[in-house]
């Protein structure tokens, strides 16, 4: 979590590399955006943007979050990535769980994991496209999305939960936790 003096202090420069008065109106309101992120993250994300910025005004929260979590169209390729690293490594007959819960989620609106799995290379450009903007709707609507599993043919026709389930987009440490969760039941 941000600090919030040390996030003031970081404001205070910003503020006066754009000649902008600071207030407790953006401190409040801009800390309210990131209080959630490390000081190592919205540092970072200052001086990016700062470095790529073409305006002499000040960066609005929504510009500055841009280069923390990246545009909604860089969410959806690095999706669409996931899914694909998913197909290659275990395809169709193994169960999958993303650390995105959206990627499961959109692809359930697309006709599910196997029926992607299946589908034509002809059929690739035209279902990136409609995953992407799938992908890109249910991460603009702010709804809750639990995380799913996506049962591969293997679990599905055995009717029994898979030893290893392949895990894209986990660290380390978030995989530990999921085994350790399943070693419980």
């Amino acid at each position: 979590m941000l600090d919030k003096q040390r996030f003031i202090e970081i404001m205070v420069g910003l503020c006066d590399l754009y000649g902008k008065t600071p207030s407790e109106f953006i401190y409040d309101t801009y800390y309210g955006v990131f209080k959630d992120y490390t000081e190592k993250e919205f540092s970072s994300a200052i001086t990016k943007c700062i470095k790529n910025r073409k305006y002499n005004s000040l960066p609005n929260p929504a510009e500055i979050l841009e280069y923390l979590e990246g545009t909604s169209d860089d969410k959806a390729m690095m999706a669409w990535l996931q899914l694909k690293e998913a197909v290659c490594k275990g395809g169709f007959n193994k169960s999958v769980e993303f650390a995105d819960p959206i990627i499961a989620k959109a692809l359930d609106n697309l006709g599910g994991w196997e029926w992607f799995c299946n589908s034509s290379i002809e059929e690739e450009p035209f279902n990136q496209k409609r995953f992407m903007d799938i992908y890109r709707l249910l991460d603009k609507s702010g709804l809750p999305i639990e995380n799913k599993r996506l049962v591969g043919f293997i679990e599905g026709k055995n009717n029994t939960k898979p030893e290893n389930i392949l895990r894209i987009g986990f660290n380390d440490k978030q995989i530990k936790g999921r085994d350790d969760e399943r070693d419980k039941v």
